[in-house]
C-alpha cells in the first residue's frame, strides 16, 4: 500500500512537472496584459506603454496596458497577486506599492515578496531637495545647520502622509540630524504652489518635476538622492558627495504572480534586458529623469526585499500609519 501511494505521488509530480513545461514551451500563445497601477499619461504608465511595445514586439504577443489606479496602487497589485501565475499578467510595479505601502497598512491584502515574483528593475527616478531662493542654505551642509539654528521653522512639503516624498524626509532627518517640520499635501501641484508663493521653504522631489523650476531660478537645488548625479541636473551634487547618505530613487519594474514557471520568468527578464539596452528606450527614460537598471530576477528580488525592510523602518520608527 505504501509501496502504491509513493508511485501514485511520484506519478503525479512528473506530471505536474510536464504540465508546467508543456505551459512554458507554449508560452506565449495569446496577448498579455501590463497591469499598471496609475492614470493613463503619468510618467509610470509612460515607462509601461513603452516597454510593452517593445516586449511584445519580441514575443510576436500583444502586451496590452490595462490601466488599474486607486488605493493608492492597491487595486492594482492585489489583483496581480490573485491572478493565475501563467505568465499572462504582469505588474509594473514600483516600491510605492512594494515596500511602502505593505508597511504602512496591515490591509495592504498582499506580501510582497511572498506573493509575486520580482522578474526585472526598469528603472529608478532619483528624487533631489529643492528649495526657496530666499532660503539662505544653497549646501547639504549650510541647510542642516540652518534647520537647527531655526528649530522647527524650516517647513518642507510632501506629495502626503506615507508617500515617498514624506519618507525621505523622514530619512533625511534621520541621517543628517535636520530639523524640518513636515507639512503634507495632497499631491505634487499644491506643494509646488505653496513652495513658489513661500508658505513652505523646501521640498523633495523627482528631478524631472524640479528641472523646469530650476532651471529658470523660481527655486533652487540643493543635492539629489541618487548615487551619482543626475543628468537632468549636472551640476547638483549628490547627498552623498555632501556626507549625507541619502540614496533614494523612485524605482520601477516588472512582478508577475508568485508561483510563475521559472521558464516563462527567464524569457521575461531576457526580453525586457533587451529593451533596456535599445537606444531608443534609454533615450525615453532619460527624457522622463530617470536612469536604466536591468539585471536578473534574482538581483531584484534582493532589492526589493532591501527596501521593504528600509521603509519598514522608517515607517515604524516615525510612527507613520495608514490603518
Amino acid at each position: 500500500m505504501l509501496r502504491r501511494t509513493a508511485v501514485s505521488v511520484l506519478v503525479f509530480s512528473l506530471g505536474l512537472v510536464a504540465s508546467v513545461d508543456a505551459l512554458a514551451q507554449a508560452w506565449p500563445n495569446k496577448p498579455l496584459r501590463l497591469v499598471v497601477p496609475f492614470t493613463p499619461g503619468g510618467s509610470q504608465d509612460v515607462i509601461g506603454r513603452l516597454f510593452a511595445q517593445k516586449v511584445g514586439e519580441a514575443l510576436g504577443q500583444q502586451v496590452i496596458v490595462d490601466n488599474k489606479p486607486g488605493a493608492g496602487g492597491k487595486i492594482a497589485t492585489q489583483e496581480v497577486a490573485r491572478s493565475a501565475p501563467d505568465g499572462y499578467t504582469l505588474l509594473l510595479s514600483t516600491g510605492a506599492q512594494m515596500a511602502i505601502e505593505p508597511a504602512l497598512s496591515s490591509k495592504a491584502g498582499y506580501e510582497p515578496v511572498k506573493d509575486f515574483v520580482h522578474v526585472v528593475h526598469l528603472a529608478n527616478a532619483p528624487l533631489v531637495l529643492i528649495a526657496s531662493p530666499s532660503l539662505p542654505p544653497s549646501t547639504v551642509k549650510d541647510f542642516v545647520a540652518y534647520t537647527k539654528a531655526n528649530a522647527g521653522k524650516v517647513n518642507t512639503a510632501s506629495t502626503g502622509n506615507g508617500t515617498y516624498t514624506h519618507l525621505t524626509i523622514e530619512l533625511f532627518k534621520t541621517a543628517s540630524g535636520a530639523d524640518v517640520t513636515h507639512v503634507p499635501y495632497k499631491g505634487a501641484s499644491p506643494a509646488f504652489n505653496d513652495l513658489l508663493g513661500g508658505q513652505v521653504q523646501s521640498m523633495f522631489t523627482t528631478t524631472a518635476s524640479a528641472q523646469p523650476y530650476t532651471s529658470t531660478g523660481r527655486v533652487k537645488a540643493i543635492a539629489v538622492t541618487a548615487p551619482a548625479r543626475s543628468a537632468m541636473l549636472p551640476n547638483v551634487p549628490t547627498f552623498a558627495e555632501s556626507g549625507v547618505d541619502l540614496d533614494v530613487s523612485v524605482w520601477v519594474g516588472i512582478a508577475l504572480p508568485a508561483k510563475t514557471p521559472p521558464q516563462v520568468v527567464a524569457r521575461l527578464n531576457q526580453e525586457f534586458n533587451k529593451a533596456l539596452a535599445t537606444p531608443e528606450v534609454k533615450e525615453k527614460l532619460a527624457a522622463l529623469g530617470t536612469d536604466p537598471a536591468g539585471g536578473t530576477s534574482e538581483k531584484f528580488t534582493a532589492y526589493v526585499r532591501g527596501d521593504v525592510e528600509r521603509w519598514g523602518k522608517v515607517i515604524k520608527a516615525a510612527g507613520i500609519t495608514s490603518d
